[in-house]
C-alpha cells in the first residue's frame, strides 16, 4: 500500500483462514456473464454519429446491440480517425490473432554422450 496510515489497522489472516470462508453465494454472476448480458441490451447509435456513419454504410440500421455500438465506434475510429489500432482489434476480434511463428537455428555442434547403459536401453 501507498499510504502507511491505511495500512495500520490492517490484520492479517492466520494460516487456514478465508476473507470468504462460504464462497460465492449460489447464483453470482462472474464479471464476463454481466458483460456479455450488458452488451445484448438495445441501443441507439447517436444521431450526429449515424447520420455520418450512413453515408458509407447505407444498410445500417439505427436499433443496435450495446456490442454492436461498440464495434461500430471501432469502425469508426479506423475509418474517421484513421486509428490503425482500432482495425488491428477488429481483425484480431474477427478473424482471431495472428500466430506468432518462431524460427529457430542451431549452429555449432551439439554433443551428445551415449553410454552402454543407454545403449541397452534401447535394445
Amino acid at each position: 500500500m501507498n499510504n502507511p496510515k491505511a495500512s495500520e489497522n490492517l490484520i492479517p489472516w492466520k494460516a487456514g483462514e478465508s476473507g470468504n470462508p462460504k464462497g460465492k453465494e449460489l447464483g453470482t454472476k462472474n464479471r464476463s456473464t454481466v458483460i456479455r448480458q450488458l452488451f445484448l441490451i438495445a441501443s441507439d447509435i447517436p444521431k450526429e454519429s449515424y447520420e455520418e456513419l450512413k453515408q458509407i454504410m447505407p444498410s445500417l440500421d439505427k436499433k443496435m446491440t450495446v456490442e454492436e455500438v461498440g464495434t461500430l465506434m471501432q469502425i469508426y475510429k479506423m475509418i474517421f480517425e484513421k486509428d490503425s489500432i482500432a482495425y488491428g482489434k477488429l481483425m484480431d476480434s474477427g478473424y482471431g490473432s495472428p500466430t506468432q511463428q518462431i524460427d529457430q537455428t542451431i549452429t555449432g555442434q551439439i554433443g551428445i554422450h551415449i553410454t552402454d547403459k543407454d545403449a541397452k536401453l534401447g535394445a
